[in-house]
């Protein structure tokens, strides 16, 4: 007799635990009570799981954790069962103590190989789970790409071992391919290659191994996410799936075995906006998203210049306000010589009348603000690096789809006052910075500067490797929510005289 069982799984959510969007005050397509619709009208047994980067991303999150709430994804995920999760970059954002807060809540398992501590795994590796008499082995991992980013003291001593050989280790450890009858590997993280023609994506790091993870035969399905680009692959039976961000779709596979235990696997991802909202998941929200919006709908200043952003490229390729206000921000908070910013990709900009729900969308990363010692050599390679972001079509300056594939990376792109410089898009890459100057002197390769940055991209997150050669000379631990709040409360009518330092040619 046939059997037939199904894996759910979600990732990157960023607290879209409900479909209402803070953004514009309406019910957008996305969220998990829409999953939880879709789950209530599936009959064939199935196994709900998350691939991690839930606890960061919302202003619900936020407030929830600023005020010492229940944490929401706990309360959302045990509602629904989700049965397992692993954990993504995000989820340390805020330490060991606020991670350790969810995993007391949430009534589900941790699975998370490669995260170990005094030289043992922190999290359950693995769990074996019986579906409809059919055993399922779950393998979480994380991207050892972490320490990287993150502060350290909200590692409190991990290790992050490699995903691939401790995935391998404990399929052998614990005989996974004789003890079940189908192996699933969680892993937060991408594809640094395609798997069906092997193209490189990128430099090669460890930050994405979705393809190294795929060649060990024994894995029956991988589940990836990280990279928040909707891909596939199915090669002799096995699938790799990857979801987007934000609870915009999940991840479908359904497995069927025969009597030989045989099995044939199919993998779909369906947009969550062909799912109707479960009015009992919002309503374990409500009052969170209410006292959530009573406090981000407080006004708080009046911008009096034209801030709203309609296009990630027009910002980008001539100055934008916003830009050349957090870099004002920053000079003035760190009176270095120069600031760089950067945007993440779903940036609306200010409106004319700016409340703290304005600043919680546009700013939802919790980076920190540094001053870095850099050269001029440094200044000049960084620069290059985000001179790549252009390319050129029939004339027309557009984003180089690198920049787009295989995950948009429109944050990658920085903008700096206190030099001017000139971007010559015509030129090879790495040769396109033609004009650099500073009080309009040119810049030389040995001269040095104090430059504001935040932290993500202080590290060299993002392919900006030669801020690591530079010395850090101070960090201050506020986040861009509070920065750019306690600035607006200082200047409550606020007009920005934007500052054309650069140009695109």
């Amino acid at each position: 007799m046939q059997k037939k069982i199904s894996i759910i799984y979600t990732s990157d959510t960023h607290g879209r635990l409900s479909a209402y969007d803070f953004m514009n005050g309406k019910f957008g397509a996305f969220g998990l009570s829409r999953l939880s619709s879709y789950l209530k009208n599936l009959n064939t047994p199935y196994l709900l799981l998350d691939n991690g980067d839930f606890l960061q991303g919302s202003p619900l999150l936020d407030y929830s954790r600023k005020n010492s709430l229940y944490n929401p994804a706990a309360k959302i995920f045990n509602s629904m069962n989700y049965e397992y999760v692993t954990l993504g970059n995000h989820d340390f954002n805020y330490g060991l103590p606020y991670l350790s807060s969810f995993q007391s809540q949430y009534h589900g398992d941790i699975l998370c190989a490669n995260i170990h501590k005094n030289g043992k795994p922190f999290y359950k590796t693995h769990a074996i789970r019986v579906i409809n008499e059919i055993r399922v082995a779950i393998i979480g991992v994380t991207t050892e790409f972490i320490p990287f980013w993150e502060k350290p003291e909200n590692l409190d001593g991990f290790t992050f071992l490699d995903a691939v050989e401790t995935t391998k280790k404990v399929i052998a450890d614990y005989h996974l391919k004789q003890n079940s009858d189908l192996i699933i590997v969680l892993y937060h993280g991408g594809f640094n290659q395609n798997l069906e023609t092997n193209q490189v994506y990128g430099s090669k790091t460890v930050e994405n191994k979705g393809y190294e993870l795929f060649q060990i035969q024994d894995i029956d399905i991988l589940l990836t996410g990280h990279q928040h680009i909707p891909q596939g692959f199915q090669k002799n039976g096995r699938v790799a799936l990857q979801t987007s961000h934000n609870a915009k779709d999940f991840g479908l596979i359904d497995i069927l075995f025969d009597d030989q235990m045989n099995k044939k696997i199919h993998a779909h991802i369906i947009p969550l906006s062909s799912c109707s909202i479960d009015s009992s998941i919002e309503a374990l929200l409500e009052n969170d998203i209410q006292k959530t919006n009573k406090y981000l709908s407080q006004k708080i200043g009046t911008i009096i210049n034209e801030m709203c952003i309609y296009s990630p490229l027009d910002c980008r390729v001539k100055k934008h306000a916003l830009f050349q206000f957090i870099n004002q921000v920053q000079l003035e908070y760190t009176k270095a010589d120069i600031s760089v910013a950067s945007l993440p990709n779903e940036t609306n900009g200010f409106p004319h009348d700016l409340t703290l729900s304005d600043i919680a969308v546009n700013f939802p990363f919790e980076n920190d603000l540094v001053v870095l010692e850099v050269t001029g050599e440094i200044l000049k390679e960084a620069l290059e690096k985000n001179a790549s972001y252009f390319s050129k079509v029939n004339q027309q300056i557009v984003v180089n789809p690198k920049f787009l594939f295989p995950k948009v990376e429109h944050y990658n792109y920085d903008v700096y006052d206190g030099i001017s410089y000139i971007m010559d898009i015509n030129q090879e890459i790495g040769q396109r910075i033609v004009s650099l100057t500073y009080q309009n002197e040119d810049i030389k390769p040995n001269s040095l500067f104090k430059l504001a940055i935040n932290s993500y991209r202080a590290i060299g997150s993002g392919g900006f490797e030669m801020f690591k050669k530079a010395k850090k000379i101070i960090s201050y631990p506020v986040s861009y929510f509070d920065l750019i709040k306690e600035y607006i409360e200082k200047h409550p009518v606020l007009e920005i005289e934007t500052i054309e330092n650069f140009k695109v040619i």
